[in-house]
């Protein structure tokens, strides 16, 4: 058992987000060696890789409880703690609007598809073509409003 299992160079994150003690949170969990203990008692989700000589959980937790709860079972492993970083929901949030940005792009060249179909099949009349066209450009105006961020 290393004589200082609480060593841990801590890295400081300049963050926008501002966390309560009641919100959930992820966090990256970098512990020293290779550590075969199952963390998904303490982290939602949880991603653990290996790197080096290093143990990288990801994941998230209820609460700062819960994140003081895991930091306790990491120190009665005994084994050293690397770092603590905390992982902003950010880029979920972007994939899902990319995500609804797709569909809409995808409802749009259906359309364009379905008319061109339909009138090969069998004529459509001028109203049905306006309005399967309608649809396709008022499904790419929506994509066109989803705002764009880094």
């Amino acid at each position: 058992m290393p004589s200082k299992p609480w060593a841990a160079i801590l890295f400081y994150m300049e963050t926008k987000t501002t966390l309560t003690l009641d919100q959930p949170a992820r966090y990256r969990i970098r512990l020293q060696g290779r550590i075969s203990a199952d963390l998904s008692d303490w982290l939602t989700e949880a991603v653990v890789d290996f790197e080096g000589g290093q143990t990288i959980a990801t994941g998230g937790v209820c609460d700062q409880a819960a994140l003081f709860g895991l930091l306790s079972f990491v120190r009665d492993l005994g084994v050293p703690l690397l770092s603590v970083e905390f992982l902003p929901y950010q880029k979920e949030n972007q994939m899902n609007k990319n995500l609804l940005k797709t569909i809409f792009f995808g409802v749009a060249v259906a359309m364009g598809i379905a008319v061109v179909v339909l009138n090969i099949v069998n004529p459509l009349t001028l109203a049905g073509t306006t309005t399967l066209l309608g649809i396709g450009v008022a499904a790419l105006g929506i994509a066109g409003l989803q705002k764009e961020h880094a």
